[in-house]
């Protein structure tokens, strides 16, 4: 990350995709003030963890607790601990004016984000203690839907009142209003003990906000700083909404979106809620007009989306300036060897390489990213992910170098300020055939007449549908629907195969090139489906339709096909398998639909 800016940046793209769905309700004309949001029975709390770079270094070196520290990425203080920004250091200084301000400040390098990353996600698997839907937002910030917590805890509760600061109330009027918002009241209580629970056990202090929405919850968790925490009332949500100093302070809103706004003469929130509808819509669309006039409302329905695994990985480092490409070239290498190392550990293999740059603008100094992608063969995807694959990052590079080229003109002269290298499309590989974990490894029992063992495959003529089943298409969302006829109308099932060479050793070696036999399974036969030799028919019977579907797809796609040269081959064939280097298609594995911890 090079610098805080990015991470604000990167803070709206979440935000859009997290309220792209906003269920609204609009007028035909006019302006949309009526589209209120509805009384809401949920309780979302946000946490937003104070200065979090910071601390972390203060964990990991206590000695820097009592004394100003900043955290640097190049030239700039990306956050400070509040020891320093008592002494006049903010975030987003530059070291320079820091010192001046702050002679004594200490600087650690904060550019290697490992540390923070997996503090981060400590944090994260301490709240899924707690309650399964929690969503991340960055580093340094998670929601969390307590709605089912309060209703099991609701009718045990011997009193209401609130913890820590009720929004725009006073003590005692929160006493009163506690009993009118019980969900609310003990929703602050959790709050205060998950925090308690982040402090106790990472030693992280944090601030958090309580309300009936996500949108609402992260406006009001920053309203009494450091180390607490606020809840908002449905009856003062004008007043928070209202209190926006601009545009750019309702989240989800970018630059580039309060440029457009803008333009339109909509400067503060007050605006955009008076603004016509239709006259927003002709600017912006439909769907993004009725969302912008739900957040200007404080209206959000969006749900807490528990957060799996990332769906993407990328590295970046920005400078005040790079303009020579061995320089370039250079910074692409050492960031995909950064990355490449947390693919390892990931253990996914990405599909996609992404290459962003930021060219230096002095209208425009942090918004002028722009994004080349392209997939990555698959022979590079498996070298990311291998150990062996050390010469992934020079394969990776020359991808990337056909990017930057389509981004940059590098006969004339040019001025960049940031780099970022992604992966996306991440997907999980499955097990090699039989491997130890395979689902198709439960169905081994011993063998007998029914049950024969591999051993006791038989050979013979009449398999011929076995012919083309290696030159089947793999499962696609394309081809996924299409019926059995459609794929193979001589396959006994529908789902895509390929052949699997390895066990042909284990064939009987009577076939003859004369009769064209081909090797099959001597296996159990049931009204529709013929199951492979170590599978106990009953166990089958008893498992899900949709179970029994794929691995009857697994086992079709590892059935043994004998190749006999010049007779399995289709006109044309030869010179298809020269172009693509006789490389099948991979299908799809049952373990695929399963997501990582």
């Amino acid at each position: 990350m090079g610098s805080s800016e990015d991470e604000m940046e990167e803070d709206e793209i979440e935000w859009k995709q997290l309220l792209t769905d906003l269920p609204t309700t609009r007028r035909a004309s006019g302006s949309s003030l009526s589209m209120k949001p509805t009384s809401a029975h949920r309780v979302i709390l946000h946490f937003d963890l104070d200065c979090f770079y910071a601390q972390v270094e203060m964990i990991r070196n206590p000695a820097l607790r009592d004394v100003p520290l900043g955290v640097q990425q190049k030239y700039i203080i990306v956050t400070c601990n509040y020891v320093a920004r008592q002494q006049g250091v903010t975030k987003l200084m530059s070291v320079t004016d820091a010192k001046q301000k702050c002679p004594q400040l200490v600087l650690v390098k904060g550019e290697d984000l490992t540390h923070y990353r997996e503090m981060s996600y400590q944090v994260t698997d301490l709240l899924l203690s707690f309650c399964p839907l929690v969503e991340r937002l960055g580093f340094d910030e998670n929601f969390v839907d307590i709605t089912k917590m309060i209703a099991k805890r609701l009718p045990h509760a011997p009193e209401f009142s609130f913890m820590g600061h009720v929004y725009s109330t006073s003590s005692e009027a929160a006493k009163a209003k506690a009993s009118i918002h019980p969900e609310l009241a003990l929703g602050s209580r959790i709050a205060a003990e998950l925090r308690e629970a982040i402090r106790g056990r990472l030693g992280l202090t944090g601030c958090a906000g309580v309300a009936t929405s996500k949108l609402l919850a992260k406006l009001v968790s920053g309203t009494f700083k450091p180390n607490q925490q606020t809840t908002l009332l449905p009856e003062n949500i004008d007043d928070i909404v209202g209190g926006l100093s601009g545009l750019r302070e309702i989240p989800g809103v970018g630059h580039q979106t309060a440029k457009r706004l803008q333009a339109l003469g909509l400067v503060s929130v007050r605006d955009l809620q008076l603004f016509p509808l239709t006259e927003l819509e002709r600017e912006l669309g439909s769907a993004s007009a009725a969302r912008l006039k739900s957040l200007s409302l404080g209206a959000d329905d969006s749900p807490v989306n528990p957060t799996g695994a990332p769906q993407s990985l990328s590295d970046e480092d920005s400078f005040k300036k790079m303009s020579s490409v061995n320089e370039v070239m250079d910074k692409i290498q050492q960031l995909l060897s950064s990355l490449v190392e947390r693919m390892r550990k990931d253990g996914r293999q990405p599909q996609t390489l992404r290459l962003s740059v930021r060219k230096f603008s002095a209208s425009n100094k942090w918004h002028s990213r722009e994004s080349r992608q392209c997939p990555i063969p698959n022979h590079i995807g498996h070298k990311i992910t291998s150990a062996s694959g050390d010469d992934a990052p020079a394969q990776l590079l020359s991808l990337a170098v056909k990017l930057f080229s389509k981004m940059v003109d590098t006969a004339a002269p040019f001025h960049l300020t940031l780099i970022n290298v992604g992966f996306s499309n991440l997907q999980t590989q499955a097990p090699a055939a039989g491997a130890r974990g395979s689902i198709a490894s439960f169905f081994a029992p011993s063998a007998s007449p029914h049950n024969p063992t591999r051993s006791q495959i038989d050979c013979g003529s009449g398999a011929d549908h076995l012919d083309s089943i290696g030159d089947m298409p793999p499962l696609t969302p394309d081809n996924s629907a299409k019926s059995p006829s459609s794929r193979d109308a001589d396959s006994p099932w529908a789902g895509p195969a390929q052949s699997t060479p390895s066990l042909l050793a284990e064939a009987p070696q009577s076939v003859t090139t004369a009769n064209r036999s081909t090797c099959s399974y001597d296996a159990h036969v049931t009204a529709t489906h013929r199951l492979p030799p170590n599978v106990d028919p009953r166990v089958f019977s008893q498992l899900p339709a949709n179970i029994q579907t794929e691995l009857m797809r697994e086992w079709e796609w590892r059935r043994p096909v004998l190749k006999i040269p010049g007779l399995s081959r289709k006109p044309g064939n030869e010179a298809k398998e020269k172009k693509s280097g006789g490389r099948k298609s991979q299908a799809n594995s049952l373990l695929n639909y399963f997501k990582p911890v």
